[in-house]
């Protein structure tokens, strides 16, 4: 069920205010499939927004202040998202079923920052979260320095295998990590002895 809705009885020429907090249930149903959360330690989160009437349609102006909890890119332990973001979208009335729809060729720009309603709600609990995922960076990280998860001593190779860090790249001088054995088996091989000619 929606939680933030604007009744457009309520709404005017002039405009009015509304502050939306938003709920830890609201963030977790929303989203759950965006690997979002909320922080327990932060701010409460909240969206405030302006709705003024403007003809037969809406326009919303707002911002979506949220600190939120994401899964870090490389230890897998709890990275911070902060969101602090502005949005403005003007809501128009869905068409009419008699009223042919626009072409995909005939859209303009701005129809692009719309977004549709009917009956009497204008329902902004998608474009909220649109904000709130759209903010959230592709790789979130705990911090810029996150050296990723410690492997265990016990599980890593032992440093022959790989070589020294100096022969970990290919210069020329250097062994190819991947032929660390080979190298080693080729050390351990006596050299031919030329055979002499009678």
């Amino acid at each position: 069920m929606a939680a933030l809705v604007l009744q457009i009885h309520d709404i005017d020429e002039d405009g009015k205010d509304y502050t939306f907090p938003l709920s830890s249930a609201w963030l977790q149903t929303e989203l759950a499939d965006a690997g979002l959360r909320a922080d327990p330690a932060a701010i409460p989160p909240v969206v405030q927004v302006h709705a003024q009437k403007n003809g037969a349609e809406y326009l919303v102006n707002g911002r979506v202040d949220a600190d939120l909890l994401a899964e870090c890119g490389r230890c897998l332990g709890d990275a911070k998202v902060p969101v602090h973001v502005a949005f403005a979208t003007l809501f128009c009335r869905k068409s009419d079923k008699h009223t042919p729809a626009k072409a995909k060729e005939e859209l303009e720009e701005e129809d692009f920052q719309r977004e549709e309603f009917s009956g009497h709600d204008l329902v902004l609990d998608g474009l909220v979260r649109e904000q709130l995922v759209l903010e959230c960076p592709m790789q979130p990280l705990c911090k810029p320095d996150c050296q990723g998860i410690a492997v265990p001593e016990h599980l890593r190779p032992p440093p022959e295998v790989f070589g020294s860090k100096e022969n970990r790249h290919l210069d020329g001088a250097g062994v190819d990590p991947r032929l660390a054995p080979l190298q080693r088996l080729r050390d351990k091989v006596p050299p031919n002895k030329p055979h002499k000619k009678e």
